[in-house]
């Protein structure tokens, strides 16, 4: 949609106008009439939407936007779901930026990354940084503790001690004995 800026009571609101038919077919002249409404919505003030270069932001600009439903923790709010709340909902227009604007603004910001170091060539990540022989021998190391521990049976009785919260006959789970902690140990650092 399409409307022009203005301030009222100090507030930024869009006005614009709707159309509605009634009364037969508007493709034939003359068999309907014409309603044009003016309306005014408030506009959305949060950081996403609001303009940071404000210089053409002046009363009777023509600007684009959407029509928003809004509720009091100023979330958007889903005006065909029933499911939600929408008690104390105010609509608002939300400014929309043309496909131009949208790619300054990308523009722009990858110019601050650059102000900013972001590209240097000094930040380069080589490959032998993130992934050298000491890395390799460690992720290696790894691996080989995961298939040990994974094929590791613990059978002799002096590995494992049974536990009990007092409640019923039987164990309620195993705990690792010195002697099993020091037997798993002595398996990892089989090579």
């Amino acid at each position: 949609m399409k409307g022009k800026l203005d301030k009222i009571n100090g507030k930024w609101v869009v006005e614009y106008s709707t159309s509605s038919y009634s009364g037969g077919n508007p493709k034939q002249l003359g068999s309907y009439t014409k309603k044009v409404r003016q309306k005014t919505l408030p506009l959305l003030m949060d950081s996403t939407t609001f303009p940071k270069d404000r210089s053409n932001f002046v009363i009777g600009s023509r600007v684009k936007f959407t029509e928003v439903l809004v509720n009091t923790m100023g979330r958007e709010v889903d005006p065909n779901n029933l499911g939600q709340n929408h008690s104390e909902c105010v609509w608002y227009a939300k400014l929309v930026e043309d496909k131009d604007e949208q790619k300054q603004h990308l523009i722009d910001m990858m110019k601050q990354d650059e102000e900013l170091g972001l590209y240097d060539e000094s930040r380069e990540i080589k490959l032998e940084d993130v992934f050298n022989d000491e890395k390799r021998e460690g992720v290696k190391r790894v691996i080989h503790q995961y298939k040990v521990l994974k094929g590791l049976s613990l059978v002799n009785p002096a590995h494992l001690q049974m536990t009990s919260n007092g409640h019923g006959e039987f164990p309620d789970a195993y705990k690792l004995t010195e002697k099993g902690i020091q037997y798993i140990i002595e398996q990892l650092n089989k090579e």
